[in-house]
């Protein structure tokens, strides 16, 4: 299957603590498109401002647009706030969500353990 007859991509966003990684892949895997808020020429705490991940996103959109995709699987990872403002750009853009997952896990380290009695 080659670029051009694509009908649906994969949009997968990493929010890292300090960065924030996306990368459009076909249906199989592979890598069509990366972008990243350090490739941005933000540095440091800068990175996860509100305005350059708007500047991340115009970027995948004009690629997409260039490719002219209108199917998306949307999967975010990582924690941030930033999660709700991806969603609502894209979905006040022309694409159609096909799929959305979330894949954040957080280890709680299991239970804990009852408080000894003391008698």
């Amino acid at each position: 299957m080659s670029i051009n007859n694509l009908k649906s991509v994969r949009l997968n966003i990493l929010f890292t603590s300090n960065n924030i990684l996306c990368t459009i892949t076909n249906l199989q895997g592979k890598v069509l498109f990366w972008t990243s808020a350090g490739s941005k020429k933000s540095r440091g705490m800068k990175k996860v401002t509100l305005t350059t991940i708007i500047s991340i996103l115009r970027s995948l959109i004009e690629y997409l647009d260039k490719l002219k995709i209108k199917n998306i699987h949307l999967n975010l990872s990582g924690f941030d706030k930033n999660k709700k403002i991806v969603l609502k750009y894209f979905k006040h853009s022309f694409f159609n969500i096909l799929s959305l997952t979330n894949n954040s896990m957080l280890s709680h380290n299991g239970c804990k353990n009852l408080k000894k009695r003391y008698i």
